[in-house]
């Protein structure tokens, strides 16, 4: 509980299972992975054994999935809370069933550490005299036979139990219904939209000739209900952050305590319906004014004074971030070099904007859908800012994107693309999952599954503090992360993953990715990444690592290698590292990294990489040899 208040679990009542990328919580005392032999992060390929002792097993195929297991290395000063977690290297299917085995676990001596009594009444057919514990019998035995077949004997059993992945429908069916009844509530399918023109002189910027501001109209899923409490305590208590300065957590806490119970002025979907299950599609609460802000390269404009129409890209900034990100050196060298025009909005819900209900959900989990329903309207908004980007009827119509002798559209309209970094890049594996008007971005630093990336994050500890003083418990803490992602999945790429390229959601093209992964990012973990590379089918740039700079020691399990030479007409992950002396390999527990320099602004500072990004992000683009032949470097 949080300021002595139990946790509202509305949100998660409205779930059919488990998160494609769960995160598997339990507590074995005493176990030590090596005498185990449990499968580790440095080789993979051990959780594929026949006589792996943890494994996670498809209840229905039979299937061994992929999966590492480590111990909470944030509790090692207290043994009796440290919680040993699965994780897995590539996202479990939707709507599957699987079974969790441990099996031989063994102490630091390498003795076998007995099961517990709970399990044993099952395992060992003992007696109970409980009713609910004999009603769950039938259950377990069927489990046991499923064990059976897949060649794990029952006796070897520690601790077993299965769970489900919740359905596509359930995760991704809140985003698909408000992009379709948003987009069917528009006027000619483009939003409305207003726009102010500033021609830039050179002195002013050497890159861009024209910045374009105004705002878009969109429909609005989220309402605020007017609950008459006074949050402008918490507010004045963070605003401090929001001026570069650090969280004052004992500020924020004491406000936030404050306000005890009361109700709360937090944004969330408006559903037609308060009870779980009964109909849990938002509906449409009028519409909302979003600002965005646009780009005009100098190399749109040739030196007769005629057009050069640019390629159009949507650009997604960072963690808590703004949308005039895009005004940022590297965003303006892209968009000079290679003749791009792009347009930003806020990530409406994960904006430096919408940092305050954050707050409210850190502190306590009762809120914790605020930030994940406003983050589908974000998402939503930048679908939005897009089809203004492309449509006939959009941007191009209006003067202040044309320019010229002879005023001329500067667009290019053929096809719209996307680009983003770090936030940008986690949340736009979600939006190409769902976009209509986009096939082809390109993912800066990404990674997916916020109870992977937490803890290994640099800029988790001063969020951590939040949450850790409402929750002290280390045990209470692993559980949060994964009770977190099964409401996460509904606002990041680790929920609809599955469907971000060759498998698309209903209503949506298949789409083409290019991954740019930061060698031993210390804000995005490069494993996250790693994880999203499998599931979404993405090939390999090779070679990724000079010899012997991956840790693990069998790098890149189950990632093929794409072909260089004639160029990847696909989905690919490539690795850009700042080269040793520089980075150094991340820790493979749940901490973040500590040593060398922070890679994670290296790549798009990187002229090659934006060569590479520029040969993606055209019609018939691939991905093509960021470095002849040879790792990437930055």
């Amino acid at each position: 509980i949080a300021a002595n208040r139990p946790i509202d679990t509305t949100e998660w009542n409205r779930n059919d299972g488990f998160s494609p990328g769960a995160m598997v919580v339990t507590r074995v005392p005493g176990v030590d992975l090596d005498k185990t032999g449990a499968p580790r992060l440095t080789d993979l390929s051990a959780s594929l054994k026949s006589d792996a002792p943890v494994m996670l097993i498809d209840a229905d195929t039979l299937e061994q999935k992929l999966v590492w297991v480590e111990l909470d290395n944030n509790t090692v000063s207290a043994p009796e809370k440290q919680s040993l977690n699965i994780r897995v290297a590539k996202n479990l299917e939707w709507g599957h069933r699987y079974i969790v085995v441990l099996r031989n676990m063994k102490d630091a001596q390498g003795k076998a550490i007995e099961a517990g009594p709970a399990f044993q009444i099952y395992r060992d057919n003992h007696e109970s005299k409980l009713d609910f514990v004999n009603a769950r019998r039938p259950h377990m035995e069927s489990l046991f036979a499923t064990l059976k077949k897949a060649g794990v004997a029952r006796e070897s059993l520690y601790l077993a139990w299965d769970f489900t992945v919740a359905s596509r429908k359930n995760t991704t069916g809140r985003m698909l219904a408000i992009r379709d009844q948003g987009f069917a509530a528009l006027t000619n399918g483009t939003p409305t939209f207003t726009a102010t023109a500033t021609d830039l002189t050179v002195a002013q910027d050497d890159r861009i000739a024209r910045r374009v501001e105004g705002t878009i109209t969109v429909p609005s899923f989220v309402v605020t209900p007017n609950t008459g409490t006074d949050i402008t305590p918490v507010a004045a208590a963070v605003a401090p952050y929001l001026q570069g300065g650090p969280l004052a957590l004992a500020n924020i806490k004491t406000a936030f305590d404050a306000i005890g119970d009361k109700p709360l002025p937090l944004p969330r979907f408006k559903y037609a319906s308060a009870t779980p299950g009964v109909n849990d599609v938002p509906v449409q609460n009028g519409t909302m004014t979003v600002p965005y802000v646009c780009n005009i390269p100098r190399s749109a404009l040739n030196v007769d004074g005629t057009v050069k129409p640019a390629r159009i890209s949507l650009y997604g900034h960072g963690l808590f971030g703004k949308r005039t990100e895009a005004n940022a050196s590297n965003v303006r060298s892209m968009a000079n070099e290679h003749n791009f025009v792009f347009c930003a909005v806020n990530w409406y819900g994960f904006s430096q904007d919408e940092i305050l209900p954050s707050v409210f959900a850190f502190f306590d989990l009762s809120n914790a859908q605020v930030p994940f329903d406003t983050t589908q309207q974000g998402v939503l908004n930048m679908l939005m800012l897009g089809r203004a980007m492309k449509s006939a009827q959009g941007f191009a119509t209006h003067p202040a994107f044309q320019m010229g002798t002879v005023p001329t559209s500067v667009l290019d309209t053929g096809e719209l693309f996307y680009d983003g970094n770090s936030q940008g890049g986690i949340l736009g594996g979600m939006f190409m999952s769902v976009a209509q008007d986009v096939q082809r971005g390109v993912l800066g630093v990404p990674g997916m599954n916020y109870s992977l990336l937490l803890e290994r994050s640099a800029d988790w500890p001063q969020f951590a503090a939040m949450v850790y003083g409402s929750y002290p418990d280390s045990l209470d803490q692993q559980f949060i992360f994964s009770l977190w992602q099964t409401l996460w999945d509904r606002a990041e790429a680790n929920g609809y993953a599955q469907a971000m390229t060759d498998n698309p959601l209903p209503g949506t093209p298949p789409h083409k990715v290019l991954m740019h992964v930061g060698y031993g990012d210390h804000q995005v973990s490069m494993w996250a990444a790693e994880v999203e590379a499998r599931t979404i089918g993405a090939k390999l740039y090779c070679p990724a690592l000079a010899p012997g700079r991956h840790p693990d020691a069998n790098p890149y399990f189950q990632l093929s290698c794409m072909d260089n030479a004639a160029g990847h007409d696909g989905s690919a992950i490539v690795i850009w590292d700042s080269g040793p002396g520089r980075t150094t390999a991340p820790p493979q527990d749940n901490n973040p990294p500590t040593t060398g320099e922070d890679p994670h602004e290296h790549p798009r500072a990187t002229v090659a990489a934006r060569v590479q990004k520029s040969e993606f992000l055209k019609t018939g683009g691939k991905v093509g040899d960021g470095w002849g032949n040879a790792p990437c470097r930055t």
